[in-house]
Order: structure tokens, then sequence, then C-alpha cells
């Protein structure tokens, strides 16, 4: 059915290839009230699960997304990885884990399993995977009678009877055949306009071969053997173990549920001719079970049963654009692929639709220009070829026979033990996915009018988390000894929200007179504010964004965005809860929290734990605001002041605004009326003003 609010189309997005990235993408996009179009191919979701781990990263955009409770009960944490030289056990090293997350571990968990969460969030949303169709060409229309209009029409086609997958159809990369009909079988054929078209189809991507844009890369030459199934062994199996071989062949195996284990044999160098020679078939359980029986000898290795086993070839490629015309964009393995190794493909794929979600959101809404999409490749290509370069520097470690990595592996396997309790805990372990940072570029931007901070701080980088205190107001009564705090990122809820932070240091009490005594003070050249004057900046501004830019024309709320209290690993308390955003009819695209350091004491006064009253009774304005409204929090000892750069005592304080999909935007210092100014202005270059 036509819809009138989008002119030439007939659903806003359309999105091709139901794996994680394309139901993460509907997800997002029916959570901002985006109407979508998901198809796929394939009947059936298949029983095979080639990513089995969620990294730190990826289960915090779920939890800004409101959708990671059944991650955290169906998934098993990962805590350590056995490293083994043949038989012998060398060394065991903690898997994943990061100070530098809530998450601070791995959450194992089959593709498959993946695959069944999303599809039942999508669903509990009224939205299907439409299967069985099978996109066959795709373009950009350009309406040269309606001032250059553009949108996307794309065919796609399903059998009438059985299944579009043809038993002669090409297995290699990047093939799609000429004539892909298959004699006397009928089909039944739509055309579908969309604004958009979102590409989540695999590395064997029809979009993107139909719009014929490059794959570069290299394909290795080092075969690789996939074994599922269960096995008698004395390895371990409850968690990840790599087997440095004792016969040039090393391997890893991974836990799976029901006691399956997933054992990833290298297979050893290959030529093209050689591997193209392989027979599928001609792979037994025997020949497997003799190759893995070898590299652990003499330790006892038996294949019990089998449910998946065939031969692998590692594929390093990028697409040369992630964006054809800012009408169809490509996301996952679509416009990348690379090692296994290091468990980064689906979580980069995910992370690619989080980035482009909420840009297309805005756009579609008339919040935001068309020009926001631009950024999507131009902050996420970036992002893919580190991961490729990792995922390749992985592999290599762990695989190659070379005389010098071998003997890099045998000197790391012998004095792993003794360095290791004198390393950090992982906090910028690459594999988590936390230290990932987009450049400046037309959304992250530095102001002009001060110095930039240091690197580790500046535009571009993942907001950080950290504990807040709850502040009750004066006259709220309180149970002696209770104490209530909030995490940061419990406060970014989303999607599609801009969250402005408002650090004020210890600037807001400036004297031991009450209300009437206090002014603005000059701090390294920067004006500060008052408890009254910030709050009624606070008021001013967000009436007048809230006025301009809105969601409110197309969202319902009360159906498709997260609460607050969406994906937190435990319940809130009664206080906590209240100290939380909770999300209007209208669906804001903005909130505001302000962060004090608990130096904003009244001279003399003793820290209260019970009440955290420490404020002066102006700031009681603040406190009693709604979570997302400008509520002020106390950053004990400012830590989080800390993580994010701004000087948590005698300082100027600064306000940072946080994008939807978490990466700061701006910053700016100080929080008087030229720093509002200065947010207010990078808000009017980035959306539609």
């Amino acid at each position: 059915m036509k819809s009138s609010s989008f002119g030439h189309t007939d659903i806003p997005v359309l999105i091709s290839g139901a794996g994680p990235a394309g139901l993460f993408a509907a997800i997002l996009l029916t959570k901002l009230k985006i109407p979508c179009r998901l198809i796929e191919r394939n009947l059936e979701v298949s029983p095979l699960s080639k990513a089995l781990t969620i990294h730190a990263r990826t289960l915090e955009i779920f939890a800004f997304s409101g959708i990671l409770e059944k991650f955290l009960d169906r998934g098993k944490h990962l805590s350590n990885i056995h490293l083994y030289r043949g038989s012998k056990p060398a060394v065991v090293l903690p898997a994943l884990k990061t100070v530098e997350s809530h998450f601070g571990f791995g959450l194992f968990l089959e593709q498959l399993r993946t695959t069944a969460i999303m599809t039942e969030e999508l669903e509990a949303m009224g939205v299907k995977v439409d299967r069985g169709w099978e996109l066959m060409d795709t373009k950009v229309i350009e309406d040269t009678a309606a001032d250059g209009k553009t949108w996307v029409e794309t065919t796609i086609r399903r059998a009438r009877v059985g299944t579009n997958v043809r038993q002669t159809e090409s297995k290699v990369l990047g093939v799609v055949e000429a004539d892909p009909e298959e004699e006397g079988k009928k089909y039944e054929t739509q055309v579908v306009r969309s604004e958009y078209l979102i590409a989540t189809d695999g590395g064997k991507s029809t979009v993107r071969h139909i719009l014929n844009i490059g794959f570069p890369g290299r394909t290795l030459d080092r075969s690789m053997i996939i074994f599922d199934g269960h096995v008698e062994s004395d390895l371990p199996s409850d968690n990840i173990t790599i087997v440095d071989g004792v016969s040039d062949h090393n391997m890893a195996t991974f836990p799976l549920h029901d006691g399956q284990i997933r054992i990833l044999l290298d297979n050893g160098h290959l030529s093209s001719e050689e591997y193209a020679a392989l027979c599928p078939e001609d792979l037994t359980v025997e020949k497997f079970e003799k190759l893995a029986a070898a590299c652990v000898a003499p330790a006892k290795f038996k294949c019990l049963d089998c449910s998946w086993l065939t031969y692998y070839r590692v594929n390093e490629r990028q697409a040369e654009n992630f964006a054809y015309k800012n009408r169809i964009f490509l996301a996952g393995d679509a416009s990348h692929v690379h090692s296994p190794a290091g468990g980064q493909g689906m979580n980069t794929a995910l992370q690619d639709v989080f980035n482009l979600t909420w840009k297309m959101a805005l756009v579609l809404h008339r919040i935001a220009p068309e020009a926001i999409l631009k950024t999507y490749e131009v902050e996420r290509k970036p992002v893919a070829d580190a991961i490729i370069k990792l995922s390749a520097r992985t592999l290599d470690i762990g695989v190659s026979q070379d005389f010098l990595q071998r003997t890099f592996r045998n000197i790391a396997f012998t004095i792993a033990p003794y360095i290791l309790p004198y390393i950090p805990a992982g906090a910028t372990n690459p594999m988590t996915m936390l230290k990932i940072k987009y450049h400046e570029n037309d959304i992250n931007r530095h102001s002009k009018s001060q110095a930039c901070v240091d690197e580790e701080y500046q535009v571009g980088h993942r907001a950080r988390d950290g504990n807040l205190c709850v502040i009750q107001r004066h006259d709220t009564k309180s149970v002696e000894g209770e104490s209530d705090t909030v995490r940061l990122h419990e406060l970014l809820v989303g999607p599609g929200i801009f969250h402005v932070l408002v650090f004020v240091s210890d600037m807001l009490v400036t004297s031991t007179s009450g209300t009437s005594g206090q002014s603005a003070t000059i701090i390294d050249g920067v004006e500060t504010t008052t408890p009254d004057a910030l709050s009624k900046e606070i008021d001013t501004h967000l009436k007048s964004w809230r006025s301009k830019w809105a969601y409110k024309s197309l969202l319902n709320a009360s159906k498709s965005v997260a609460t607050a209290e969406a994906g937190h690993t435990a319940s809130p308390s009664t206080a906590s809860r209240a100290a939380l955003p909770q999300l209007s009819s209208a669906a804001t695209v903005f909130m505001v929290h302000v962060i004090a350091s608990d130096g904003s004491t009244v001279p003399g006064s003793e820290h209260n734990d019970s009440q955290l009253s420490v404020f002066e009774e102006s700031t009681d304005t603040l406190v009693a605001k709604p979570a997302g409204e400008g509520k002020i929090y106390s950053d004990h000892c400012g830590a989080v002041h800390q993580k994010y750069g701004v000087q948590e005592k005698h300082g100027p304080g600064a306000i940072i605004v946080v994008r939807p999909d978490s990466y700061y935007g701006y910053r700016v210092l100080g929080a008087n009326h030229e720093s509002w100014s200065d947010v207010d202005g990078y808000f009017k270059t980035i959306l539609v003003d």
C-alpha cells in the first residue's frame, strides 16, 4: 500500500537479508516508528551458526536499544581461554574481560540463538520477516520533474512452490549467476519502491553485485575445517581452547549448547586450484577425527557425532563503497568480510546498523538533512579496515607455521604465566570493540572557540560509563543509611536520542550565604553559572529544541520505544527508577543530564550519604527536575568527570553532546549562556533548522 507520507514509495526502508544485522536494523527502525520491510531469500533460519560471541560494546548497544535481557539470560559468560601445546596445558588467559564496561565479559551465544531472540523482539513489535523473497534487481530512480527527488526501486521474486535456492548456483564468494532461472519453476514478482535500501545480504551480496560495487581484497591460501558436534577428549570443553598442534596443524574449540563444541582446524596451505579441487562430500568425520587427533596427540580425541562439517577459506575484503547515491547502504558482510579470529564479524555488522539507523530515522522524520547519511561510510569504512587487519593478525598468530611465528608462540606460551599477573585488566583489549573512534567530521565537531582536549577525550570517542549518586531533596525523608546510585549508561535511553551531559564540576556553590549570595565567577577564562541560571538555560533550550525537532508526527512511543528500564542487567531500586528517564509519548530527540562533582558541598557542612543533600537549597530546582529534563546527579570523587576529561574540582565544567549511538558529537567548556549557545549552534548545523 502506498504511503502518502513518503510520496513515491511503498515503504520507507527495505532491508534485504534477515541475519542478525538485518533484524537489528528492523528493530531499531521500528522502535523509531519508521515502517520497514525485511525480506529474506531462505524460508527457514539456517541451523548453522557462524558467529558465536557477543562482545562488550555490542552488549552496551543492546542495552541502549532495550533488548539486552534475553541475550544475558540465554548466553554464557566467557571466563577463560585455555592455551595448549599439543596435549599439554600451557596457560589460562582471561577471556575478553575488561574494566572499561559494565559488561566486562564476552557473551557466548550461537548466531542461531541470537537470530531467534531478535526475531522474537521484532515480532513482538508487530513486524515479521518476509521470507522466500529474493532480490533480483535494484536501482535509484530520479524524478526530474520533482526537483530531483530520488528513491529506490527494487525487483523481488519468490518461487510459487518450494524455495528460491538452486542446486546449481555458485558457492564462490561474490558470484551471482547471469541466468538464475531454474527450468520449470514459476515465480511471483513484485516491484518495491522505498526511500532507502539497506543491504545486509552477506558476503555474496546480490545488491553489491548488481550495483557493480567492487569488493577488493584477498583470499587466503590457508584452508580451514569447521566441525560442530559431540566429542570425547582430554581437552577442556567448557571454555575456549586453543591448541598449538604437534602435527604442524593448530585448532581452536568453542563450547556450544547441548554439550556440542565448535572446532576450527587449520588444514594447511592450499593453492586456489587445490582448494577448488576439494570436494566437500569427501570430507568425512573419520578424516577430520584423524587430523584433530594428530594435532592433540597423545591426548584422547574421538568424535561421537557431527551436526556440521565443512571446508572454509578466509576472505579479507572490503567494498569500495558502503553507500550508493546516498539511497542504498551496505552493512555487515555485504560491505566487509574477514577472518573469524576474534569473533569480530557479527559484532561489527550490528554496530554498522547501529550507526546507520538513527541517522536514517532522523532524515525520514524530517529532523536531519539527507547529508547526515554520508557520515555512515565516512565513519564505518575505517572501522571495517581496522577490524580486517586485527582479525588477520589474530589468525596469523594463531595458525601460521612460519618459523618466526612458531618461535613467537613458543616464547609467549613460556613466559605468559609469569607476566599475566602484572598486566592490568583488559581495558584496552581491541577485541571488546570499546576503543573504536570516529574521526572529526560533519557531526563530530570541536568547538571553534576553544582548544582541543587530549586525544582520549576528543569527539568521536565512545561515551564512557560510571556510577552516579541519586540526590534527594532537602525536604525528602529517607531511611537512614539508604543510598542509591545509577550508572550513566542507564540514563542514555534510546534509540534516536541526543543526550546532553552537563558537567558542572564543583562550581554551583560559590558562597555560604544561600541562593541570594551566589554569583558567577571566572575559572580558566570561562564564566561559571549558578543553579538558577543553569536551570533556566536547560528549560529554554529543551523547549526550543523540542519545538523544532521531534518524532511525534510519526512515532507512538508507548509501543515502539524502549523504556528506561529496558535492557538493564538488574532491576533498579524504587529511588533509582525515579532517577531514570521515562520517554514521553512525543518521544523526544533530546535529554539533558547534569553531573556535579561531590565537591559541590556547602562549605562547613558534613557529607550525608543517606540524603546526599550536600547542595544549597537553590540546587533543589535541579534535583526536583524529572530525569532527562536536567535532573542533577552527584559524581562521587569526580570519577565520571575524569572519564570525560572534565576538571572535577575548581573547574568551569563542560557540556558534552552524546550522539544517539553513544559517541561524543560535540563538547564545549563551561555551562553558561555562551556554552549553551555554542551547543545550540551545533544542533542547528547538523539538523534541519
